[in-house]
């Protein structure tokens, strides 16, 4: 199962970053359509602020979920999102650039045995991160605060991290330039993969 976290504010990028039409479909859609090619036949996109809004662009037959506690920042999303699952999750900010997929099949390699797996590019940790059943479990009843973050628990747990060639998991799309830079990338079929 694949989680999308689509419902913080998007203040610095000028609308909802899960909206915005890349090649006449919305940004959601994409994302969503490359996790399924991979694999993740389930997908769950969390909504928070500007739910009605963001929840037209998302693509039919995913699921959404609706983060109440939105307030209380990502980490609020991701127990929304992670809530319930059975085996592992991969969770997926809205903001990144959609992972290569050997990234995502050297992720799925490293949870065997690990409570979850991380991609490093160049020593710093990544997005996304795929979780074991139980750690979802175990982060889905974790008492929520204003202070929750995931990557505290995964130094906790603690979660592989795995060395990949794929820069763009270090990325994410905030500003004007990551959008044009994706589009560039994409345009000529030359993605951030072999950094």
């Amino acid at each position: 199962m694949a989680v999308v976290l689509a419902g913080g504010r998007s203040s610095r990028a000028r609308g909802h970053k899960a909206c915005r039409r890349i090649a006449g479909r919305p940004w959601l859609h994409h994302q969503c359509r490359h996790l399924r090619r991979q694999g993740f036949r389930q997908v769950r996109v969390v909504l928070g602020f500007s739910a009605m809004n963001t929840a037209r662009c998302v693509p039919p037959g995913v699921r959404r979920i609706w983060n109440r506690n939105r307030a209380l920042g990502s980490f609020a999303s991701l127990q929304a999102g992670v809530r319930a699952a059975r085996g592992g999750v991969l969770v997926v900010p809205v903001d990144a650039w959609p992972a290569a997929p050997s990234t995502l099949y050297r992720l799925r390699q490293a949870l065997r045995g690990a409570p979850a797996a991380v991609p490093a590019w160049r020593g710093q940790g990544g997005h996304p991160v795929l979780l074991s059943g139980q750690s979802a479990a175990i982060l889905a009843a974790s008492p929520l605060s204003g202070t929750a973050r995931l990557d505290r628990v995964l130094a906790a747990v603690p979660a592989r991290r795995i060395a990949v060639r794929d820069r763009s998991v270090r990325g994410n799309m905030n500003r004007r330039r990551d959008w044009l830079l994706y589009l560039r990338c994409r345009n000529l079929r030359r993605p951030l993969w072999t950094g």
